[in-house]
């Protein structure tokens, strides 16, 4: 698929295509438009786009920059087969995380709503050992996922949410952050909002689906 969408370009075109490509999939932060002509110009970055979702990847405009993540249906059919999905105690550790840095701030008016994932309050090692979760399995677990970039040390003494949260579709991040409502707050209004938002969703979908069978 990708040598046909990039047949009618020129070599040189060509060429500004992929390294727009190997930037966004491989940058740990967002890419400046202004840095690759296949971003910043409209046409070529529609090719850049087809070219990711050729390998089931998506281009994701991120604060003033571009980055590629896994397109929404590649993600849920990996999840179901295994793949690429943290041991549990990992992804205790970086639940708390994001709820201590990024959900509870939001919900307290500290974080506003469109400030990046990795933009969150610092969390202290100290306050996640307060957690039912063990103090060495805190250790073990944030050192894993500060090496594959899902957490991050702040400039203080705290940890964040690493780069791999900028390449998170909206969709994950609106799921992920309707999660951590109901964990959190799961008896407050905007739970219960979510809560009868999604079961209608589901009522549509079964809907539909029976109408189809028909």
């Amino acid at each position: 698929m990708e040598a046909v969408l990039l047949q009618a370009l020129s070599e040189h075109r060509r060429a500004d295509v992929r390294a727009a490509v190997c930037a966004v999939e491989t940058a740990r932060l967002p890419v400046p438009a202004g840095r690759f002509r296949a971003l910043a110009e409209t046409a070529l970055r529609m090719v850049v786009e087809e070219v990711l979702a050729a390998s089931g990847r998506a281009l994701l405009a991120v604060a003033d920059g571009y980055l590629s993540g896994y397109e929404d249906t590649v993600r849920q059919r990996l999840a179901v087969e295994g793949i690429g999905v943290l041991p549990r105690e990992d992804r205790a550790v970086l639940t708390l995380v994001m709820l201590l840095s990024v959900a509870v701030p939001r919900s307290e008016g500290r974080v506003l709503p469109q400030t990046l994932w990795t933009q969150g309050i610092p969390v202290s090692r100290e306050h996640l050992k307060q957690s039912s979760v063990a103090d060495g399995v805190v250790d073990a677990a944030l050192s894993r996922l500060m090496g594959a970039d899902l957490v991050r040390r702040s400039a203080g003494s705290g940890v964040v949410l690493g780069p791999q949260f900028l390449r998170l579709t909206p969709a994950v991040q609106t799921a992920l952050f309707e999660q951590l409502v109901l964990l959190a707050e799961p008896t407050g209004a905007l739970a219960e909002s979510i809560r009868r938002r999604r079961a209608q969703t589901t009522s549509c979908t079964q809907g539909r689906e029976e109408l189809e069978a028909r």
